[in-house]
């Protein structure tokens, strides 16, 4: 009988040991957000939107990926200088279609073809990339 008993607390222990609390992750930096160019996202709007976020919230890994978007507004200094991302002024979700996701990471950077979809199914249009000078060899 001791043994019986001994056997349930090990096995309740086991069990107490594995039920702990989840970790949460703290290195998510939040929505990763690229220029466009100025768009007012409604009629109503007096300031312009000048990034589009996005980030995953379904993908199938075969043919179909959902994306969360946002535009949002640029947060500005004293100086009146863009030092980041401010709120957002529009948001929905957006599926790719077959075609596109198996376009997806070919030939296109895999980090920005979602907002390239994103941008050619809304009207966006983005600014051009100021090259650098080690690009340019």
């Amino acid at each position: 009988m001791k043994k019986y008993i001994l056997t349930l607390v090990i096995v309740a222990l086991s069990f107490a040991a594995k039920a702990q609390t989840p970790v949460i992750d703290t290195l998510s930096k939040g929505i990763v957000a690229v220029r466009i160019d100025p768009v007012k996202a409604s009629f109503q709007d007096t300031a312009n939107s000048v990034f589009l976020g996005a980030y995953v919230v379904a993908d199938n890994l075969k043919n179909s990926a959902t994306f969360y978007w946002a535009l949002m507004l640029p947060l500005k200094d004293s100086a009146g200088v863009i030092i980041g991302v401010g709120p957002v002024t529009n948001s929905g979700n957006y599926t790719m279609t077959p075609a596109q996701y198996a376009l997806w990471c070919h030939p296109e950077d895999c980090n920005t073809y979602p907002f390239l979809c994103i941008g050619q199914a809304y009207g966006l249009t983005f600014p051009p990339v100021p090259s650098s000078p080690t690009s340019r060899r």
